[in-house]
């Protein structure tokens, strides 16, 4: 069922996971992801303040509805706008969901959508991942959990708003949550090499001068030298690796740019 009140049994762990994830604050909406919410029987699928499509839509997602059975989909129209995210709100109904996610996995446009499934705590034994569910969230749905598994899984296409989220290659820069991470593993960046690089990448292809670096990124009041710059653009290209360090690209006798391609 895709009702907030499933079996969920009341343990210290779930007493203590709820307690926790209701008091992490979402200070930025996700606005424009596209969800499709997938439910047993589409007439069953729960609207009310704590449903997983009531949060989505809090949470600024466009969200397309339908049942397991994938009857009720517009395929025209899911081609033209296909959604960044699947979740199947599977509840108690594991089984349904495994022979959804088959048939998803069938449908062109849909097959390499990653896909969330909701499932209760007596259901996880009948988790079978190889069916092609990228991650899971407990139900009944906690926002704050909904909100970080779905920033999880879209940090590969980059599909969040561009004021939140750049992109360039496997290197994506989470703005709102202030972290970066390549090929989907995080990257440790201090707090000033962490703002070399966003400026960077807010500015692809442009070239910047050393002094208009040190202007832009450490303000007028740095009375550092240029050598500060060089500094901190080999500790960023060390920690990209040798296979991105090139995204940094060195104009010879000019300055710094990110590549724009």
């Amino acid at each position: 069922m895709c009702h907030r009140n499933a079996i969920y049994p009341s343990t210290p762990l779930v007493e203590i996971r709820t307690f926790l994830l209701t008091r992490w604050v979402i200070s930025v909406p996700i606005g424009g992801v596209r969800v499709l919410v997938l439910c047993p029987e589409l007439d069953s699928v729960a609207k009310d303040s704590g449903s997983v499509v009531s949060i989505l839509n809090d949470l600024g997602c466009r969200v397309l509805e339908a049942g397991f059975d994938l009857d009720d989909l517009d395929l025209k129209r899911l081609a033209a706008r296909p959604p960044n995210i699947v979740v199947l709100d599977a509840g108690d109904e594991i089984q349904r969901a495994v022979s959804c996610q088959k048939k998803l996995c069938t449908i062109d446009i849909l097959a390499d959508i990653p896909t969330l499934v909701a499932v209760t705590v007596p259901r996880l034994s009948g988790m079978d991942f190889s069916v092609g569910w990228n991650d899971f969230i407990l139900s009944p749905v906690v926002p704050a959990e909904l909100y970080a598994r779905l920033r999880q899984l879209d940090w590969r296409t980059a599909t969040f708003d561009s004021e939140e989220v750049l992109k360039a290659g496997e290197l994506v820069i989470d703005l709102a949550g202030y972290e970066a991470r390549l090929g989907g593993r995080q990257l440790d960046f201090t707090h000033q090499e962490f703002e070399l690089l966003r400026f960077l990448a807010q500015n692809r292809g442009r070239v910047y001068t050393r002094e208009q670096l040190l202007e832009r990124v450490w303000g007028y009041e740095y009375t550092g030298g240029t050598r500060t710059v060089d500094i901190h653009v080999r500790r960023i290209r060390a920690k990209l690796g040798s296979n991105n360090a090139r995204l940094i690209e060195t104009v010879r006798n000019v300055g710094y740019k990110m590549r724009s391609g």
